[in-house]
C-alpha cells in the first residue's frame, strides 16, 4: 500500500468487493453441500428400511390380498399395509367393524 489516500481507498474497495464475492460463493457451496448430503441420508434411510418388515427386519414382498397390492413379510409373514392400500380396503369393504375404525384414522 502508498500513502496515496485514493490508492489506499481503491485498494479496500477492492478487498471488501472480493471478500462479499468469496463470501457469497461459499455459501452458496455450504447451501450446495447441505442439499446434496441430506438427499444422500435420505437416500441411506430409504435403502435401509425400504421393503423391510417393522416388525423382525426381514424382506418384505407385494402379495395380492382381496383385490389390494399388500406387503408381506418373508419371515414372519406379518402383513402391512400402505395409507392408499388401507383406504381402498375401506371403501371397498365399507366402513364396518374393525374397519370402521380404520376409517377414522385416516379421515
Amino acid at each position: 500500500m502508498t500513502d496515496h489516500p485514493l490508492e489506499n481507498t481503491l485498494a479496500a474497495g477492492e478487498e471488501e468487493y472480493f471478500f462479499e464475492h468469496n463470501r457469497a460463493l461459499i455459501e452458496r457451496k455450504r447451501k450446495e453441500l447441505e442439499a446434496q448430503r441430506a438427499r444422500l441420508e435420505a437416500e441411506h434411510r430409504k435403502n435401509t428400511h425400504w421393503m423391510k418388515c417393522p416388525k423382525c427386519g426381514h424382506d418384505l414382498k407385494e402379495i395380492e390380498l382381496l383385490g389390494i397390492l399388500v406387503d408381506q413379510c418373508t419371515s414372519c409373514s406379518g402383513v402391512y399395509f400402505d395409507r392408499p392400500e388401507i383406504e381402498i380396503l375401506i371403501e371397498s369393504q365399507g366402513p364396518k367393524g374393525f374397519l370402521s375404525g380404520l376409517s377414522r384414522l385416516f379421515t
